[in-house]
C-alpha cells in the first residue's frame, strides 16, 4: 500500500467557511488534501473576529490543529506582539513534539517568526519548505508610517529585514501573491520551477451568479476593505462632495480610521454612503451590484496585488485606482482600469464625473476584468500551480 506524503501547512491568520471571508489557505489546503495527508496549523485566536474560536473548525480531508495565544483587541500594538510570541512558542512545542513524518511544510509569510522556527527546525526534522509570500515584512509598514520611508526609517528596520532576508532563505520554494512579493523573498535566486506567482483570488467568480439591481441612475463606486493608514479614503471622501450629483461612492467594511472618516464625511455634507461590515458573500453581492471599484492606496504603500483587487477582479468590475505598483498598473492597462493621481481628490472626481458622463465604457472594461478573472483570478485553476510545484518537490527528493 503507498503511504500518502505528509504535507504541515502552517497559517496562523486562517478564517474558515463559518467565519468572515474566502480564506486563501482552505482552499489550499483542500486543494492538497486530494493527494496527500493534510494537517492545518492556525491559531485559536480568530484574526478577523478578534475573538477566541469556542468550537474546533473542521474542513473536510484535513486534519485541523489549533495553536493557543491569549489574542489582541488591535492590529497595531503591543498587546499583538505578546500575543504572537505565545503563539510561536506553543507552536514550537506542537512541532517540536509532532508524531507524523512531515515531509513539506507550506507556510504563510507573515508571521515571519513561525517561518524561521520552520525554518531552524528544517535540517533536524528533514522536510522541505515552501514559503507562501501574503505580505513583506518589515517593508509592509513603511507606507502607513511615513518615518519608516526615510533614510532613518531605513536605518531603524535593517535588522528586521537581515531577519526577513535570513527567513526567506530557508524556503526550497516559494509562491507568492504577486511578482513584486516573489522578487523580494527570493533572496536566494531560487530556479524559475520553484517559484510561482499565484494571485489570491477566489473560489467562484462572482458575477456569474449576480445581476446588478441597482436601479439609480448615478454611477455606483464601491470601495471594500479596512478602513485604515495604507488606504486613502480621505481623498475619496473629499472628491465625493465635487461629483455627488452624477456618482453614489460608498464603503463597505470597517478598521480603526472609521470614526475619523465618518466625521469628516459629515463636515462634507455625507456624500459617502458608509454600509458597514458585511460577510463575505453579502460584500460580493453589493459589489457585483455596483458599477466600478475604487482602489485608493496611498502613493507609499508597498501592498501589490490586494485581496481587494482579487475580489474587484472576481466580481467583473471597473477598477479606477491610484495604485503605484508597477504590477498593478501593468494589470489594469489591458483595458479593465483607469488611474487617477494619489492624494488629489479633484483628479477623483473628475475621473468619476467623466466615466458617469460615458457608462457605455463600462462594459468593455468589465469584459476584460472578467476574462482576466476567469484566467488568473479563479482558485480552481490558478491554485494547480501550486500543486504542480509541489509534485516537482517531491519529484527531487
Amino acid at each position: 500500500m503507498l503511504v500518502r506524503k505528509n504535507i504541515l501547512l502552517v497559517a496562523p491568520y486562517v478564517t474558515f467557511p463559518d467565519e468572515p471571508g474566502d480564506n486563501r489557505f482552505i482552499s489550499i489546503a483542500q486543494l492538497l488534501s486530494t493527494e496527500y495527508d493534510v494537517t492545518l496549523v492556525t491559531s485559536r485566536f480568530c484574526h478577523i473576529l478578534k475573538e477566541q474560536r469556542n468550537h474546533d473548525p473542521t474542513i473536510k480531508g484535513v486534519n485541523v490543529v489549533l495553536i493557543d495565544e491569549p489574542g489582541y483587541k488591535k492590529n497595531v500594538s503591543l498587546e499583538r506582539l505578546y500575543s504572537h510570541n505565545i503563539f510561536c512558542k506553543n507552536f514550537i512545542n506542537f512541532i517540536s513534539s509532532y508524531s507524523k513524518k512531515i515531509d513539506i511544510v507550506y507556510s504563510a509569510y507573515p508571521l515571519i517568526k513561525t517561518n524561521s522556527i520552520i525554518g531552524k527546525l528544517k535540517k533536524k526534522i528533514g522536510y522541505k519548505i515552501i514559503i507562501d509570500v501574503q505580505d513583506i515584512w518589515p517593508e509592509a509598514i513603511t507606507g502607513p508610517i511615513p518615518i519608516f520611508s526615510s533614510l532613518l526609517g531605513r536605518i531603524l528596520i535593517s535588522p528586521i529585514s537581515r531577519y526577513a532576508n535570513k527567513t526567506y532563505a530557508y524556503a526550497d520554494a516559494l509562491v507568492a501573491v504577486s511578482k513584486t512579493y516573489l522578487e523580494r523573498a527570493d533572496v536566494n535566486n531560487l530556479p524559475t520551477d520553484h517559484k510561482k506567482v499565484v494571485f489570491i483570488g477566489a473560489n467562484e467568480l462572482h458575477y456569474i451568479n449576480q445581476s446588478k439591481k441597482s436601479n439609480t441612475h448615478k454611477l455606483v463606486a464601491t470601495y471594500i476593505g479596512t478602513m485604515a493608514g495604507s488606504y486613502d479614503l480621505e481623498t475619496v471622501i473629499k472628491a465625493a462632495p465635487l461629483c455627488h450629483e452624477q456618482v453614489k461612492i460608498q464603503f463597505i467594511g470597517t478598521g480603526p480610521n472609521e470614526n475619523q472618516l465618518r466625521n469628516l464625511n459629515t463636515q462634507l455634507g455625507n456624500h459617502v454612503e458608509f454600509l458597514g461590515a458585511k460577510n463575505y458573500k453579502s460584500a460580493m453581492i453589493a459589489l457585483c451590484d455596483s458599477d466600478l471599484a475604487i482602489n485608493p492606496i496611498v502613493a507609499t504603500a508597498q501592498q501589490s496585488i490586494t485581496n481587494k483587487l482579487s475580489d474587484y477582479f472576481c466580481c467583473g468590475l471597473p477598477i479606477l485606482s491610484c495604485q503605484e505598483n508597477q504590477e498593478v498598473k501593468d494589470l489594469l492597462a489591458l483595458g479593465g482600469g483607469k488611474n487617477y493621481q494619489s492624494g488629489n481628490h479633484k483628479d477623483l472626481a473628475d475621473q468619476l464625473i467623466s466615466i458617469a458622463q460615458n457608462k457605455s465604457i463600462l462594459c468593455h472594461m468589465s469584459e476584460v476584468n472578467k476574462s482576466i478573472a476567469e484566467e488568473r483570478f479563479l482558485r480552481k485553476t490558478a491554485y494547480e500551480g501550486i500543486l504542480e510545484l509541489i509534485n516537482r518537490l517531491f519529484r527531487e527528493s
